[in-house]
């Protein structure tokens, strides 16, 4: 499953509250065009957060759209 990472992107439409320990990074979406905020967590997870929900992702996926959205700019 590959992921669209947007770095720095509203992470605060899919969120209000970051939980404890953890850094919004942006906002990302999967193959299926769920949508949510991208955080990581201190322990270098990362998981989307849409409302109260809360789903661990792939971190080398992540790392991958990361990089690709880092090359795009």
């Amino acid at each position: 499953m590959g992921y669209v990472v947007e770095i720095g992107g509203p992470a605060q439409l899919y969120t209000r509250a970051v939980p404890a320990g953890a850094t919004a990074v942006g906002i990302v979406r999967n193959d299926s065009g769920e949508t949510g905020a991208l955080l990581r967590f201190k322990s270098g997870v990362y998981a989307r957060m849409n409302g109260g929900t809360l789903r661990p992702l792939n971190r080398r996926e992540v790392l991958r759209a990361m990089s690709n959205a880092l090359a795009a700019r």
